[in-house]
């Protein structure tokens, strides 16, 4: 028996050390999530296989359980999906203003205090593009911060403040953040009438990658080559920090 579990055991590890494995980090579930890798000096053959053997003698399965498909073919999956898409547009509809802008609700804040026409709001966000691609980002834990000399990521130690009112940011932001609370956390799309050039590009990026998505962006927006110009939204994640009437 020892034997049979030992060589299952090793075709097990050999199943990671043939290639380079990836275990996915998750994150809340509107992020994007980051890949770590294991490090084959963990993946010593004699003593996971050891650990193996001794969990399936003491009862304990080691060995990955199988995994079974909740929908069997097309059909079934595309009305699980829309069943699901049905439920979170009733739990959580989408609103949207007469500017054309549209935001959901991804977590409640707390709190009776709301951003109001002249609050100080601190916040953090993440800009993408209309078809999700990442452009630039302020205190999500995407960019990098100097502190001390040393790069680290910008989580919890980056922010934005602004002022309702006074285009810190675009006009459409300002009024999907009217209402919000402390801890509040929407997704915005955002139509280019009430976007960036609204608040003179404001805010801009720091990144070479997002000065490189902007210049990417202006370019969609008025058009290069043989493409005309095309209204392309943008989608923002923002998160209310603090806010202060």
């Amino acid at each position: 028996v020892l034997s049979s579990l030992t060589t299952k055991a090793n075709a097990f590890i050999f199943s990671f050390t043939g290639s380079q494995p990836s275990v996915l980090k998750a994150k809340e579930s509107d992020e994007e999530p980051t890949s770590m890798f294991i490090p084959s000096t963990f993946l010593n053959r004699r003593s996971v296989a050891s650990a193996i053997v001794s969990a399936t003698l003491a009862g304990n399965a080691f060995l990955p359980k199988p995994t079974f498909a909740k929908c069997t073919d097309i059909e079934s999956c595309r009305e699980i999906g829309e069943r699901k898409v049905e439920k979170d547009m009733k739990e959580n509809p989408t609103t949207v203003l007469n500017s054309g802008v549209r935001y959901k609700v991804l977590r409640p804040g707390t709190g009776d205090n709301t951003v109001q026409e002249g609050s100080s709001v601190d916040l953090i966000y993440s800009i993408s593009e209309g078809g999700g691609a990442y452009m630039y980002s302020k205190g999500f834990g995407y960019e990098k911060v100097d502190i001390g000399g040393k790069l680290q990521s910008d989580l919890g130690l980056d922010s934005l403040r602004v002022v309702v009112g006074r285009k810190n940011v675009p006009v459409g932001i300002e009024q999907a953040l009217v209402g919000m609370k402390r801890g509040e956390k929407r997704r915005i799309e955002l139509p280019p009438s009430v976007g960036f050039e609204t608040s003179n590009w404001q805010p801009e990026p720091t990144s070479r990658r997002g000065k490189a998505s902007i210049t990417g962006y202006q370019r969609i927006l008025t058009g290069f080559g043989s493409q005309p110009p095309f209204p392309a939204v943008t989608i923002w994640d923002i998160e209310v920090l603090s806010t202060r009437n």
